[in-house]
């Protein structure tokens, strides 16, 4: 079943460390291209090979697409972005 509006997902990223303890530079690859910008590091979730950072599912546009809002601060968005449904994991717990 597809994620629904308030649920929390986790988000494919690609992790480097951040200008302070306790943060990371995240990078993701959204519908409207690249974004990055800082999140902490318990917004970070590691699984297999993968690292995913929380979002939550703000809209369901599509069922190719959602609009999540991603945890922390980003350079060129306020954490809302268009992500591809087959990206995106269930968060658990």
């Amino acid at each position: 079943m597809a994620p629904r509006p308030g649920e929390t997902v986790l988000v494919p990223t690609s992790v480097k460390a951040g200008a302070f303890p306790g943060e990371k530079l995240v990078t993701v690859n959204t519908e409207g291209g690249v974004v990055s910008g800082f999140a902490r590091d318990d917004s970070i979730v590691e699984q297999g090979n993968g690292q995913y950072i929380l979002a939550e599912v703000k809209k369901v546009v599509s069922s190719q697409i959602l609009t999540v809002k991603l945890a922390g601060s980003f350079f060129t968005t306020t954490g809302l972005a268009d992500i591809s449904s087959s990206l995106v994991r269930k968060a658990t717990g």
